[in-house]
């Protein structure tokens, strides 16, 4: 029953394919037939490439075929004839690869070039309980695919370089403001300096007045001593006055009363 259902499958992708090849497309895109069509070809090339009628061809990362001779290839479907292995059938396929048929269909231009994207494999061989990316599925793609992809990748870009530009005005944001709070402590410095100098100018100022009071308060001192000195002086010399003074007039009474006193015993 399981075997009936994927060869179903894969004929309704065969009659599919080869019902867009008669004529289907050329009626949805106009009377004249497009330009040549590829399949990109993973075998034996990691980054890919675009062939025509290859003679080997990787279908999906489960499925390869080898040998194929192509009874058509395009404008819109192809048709070939090889022997079919993958890891789905191995051991046994390795040695003895199945004859398949393989259907390409699902054209789509890429960077500018017409591309299958589609596939199909049918034949006489045990059909794996998984069918799809082993006998139908999408065919490899090239990078950039399509203008969808190309968008994203060219959105990412334009993400990126205005996140780079934000950094980088981040950084001339932190330098200017690191090139501002070094020129205010160089600022702050100088005005610290500054404050010093006056401090140290009103600390020789308060010293110099406190000098300057200390010497009018010593000459007043020595003045006033000297006053003090002067008026002991006078009143010194004042008393020796009086003393010889009053020795004088002593001196004088006596003689006058020995002079009385002689004039009497006379």
């Amino acid at each position: 029953m399981r075997t009936v259902t994927i060869a179903a499958a894969v004929a309704t992708l065969v009659s599919g394919i080869v019902g867009a090849g008669s004529g289907t497309a050329v009626a949805e895109t106009g009377a004249s037939a497009p330009g040549p069509i590829y399949v990109f070809n993973l075998y034996g090339a990691e980054e890919g490439r675009a062939d025509r009628r290859p003679a080997n061809l990787v279908a999906s990362e489960f499925s390869s075929l080898s040998e194929l001779t192509w009874k058509r290839w395009g404008p819109y479907a192809a048709v070939g004839t090889g022997k079919l292995s993958g890891t789905w059938c191995m051991p046994g396929c390795q040695e003895e690869p199945y004859t398949a048929t393989i259907l390409l269909g699902g054209t789509r231009t890429v960077n500018g070039k017409r591309y299958f994207t589609r596939f199909g494999i049918t034949g006489d061989f045990p059909k794996p309980e998984e069918h799809v990316d082993t006998l139908i599925g999408n065919l490899p793609k090239p990078k950039q695919a399509d203008r969808a992809e190309q968008n994203d990748r060219a959105e990412q870009n334009d993400r990126a370089e205005q996140n780079d530009r934000a950094e980088q005005d981040g950084r001339t944001d932190r330098t200017d403001r690191a090139e501002q709070g070094g020129r205010a402590e160089h600022v702050g410095r100088g005005d610290r300096a500054e404050g010093a100098a006056q401090d140290g100018r009103t600390d020789r100022a308060e010293q110099g007045g406190r000098t300057d009071r200390t010497d009018r308060a010593d000459r007043t001192d020595r003045a006033e001593q000297g006053g003090r000195a002067e008026h002991a002086g006078r009143a010194e010399q004042g008393g020796r006055g009086d003393r010889a003074e009053r020795a004088d007039r002593t001196d004088r009474g006596e003689r006058v009363d020995r002079v009385e006193r002689g004039q009497r015993w006379r």
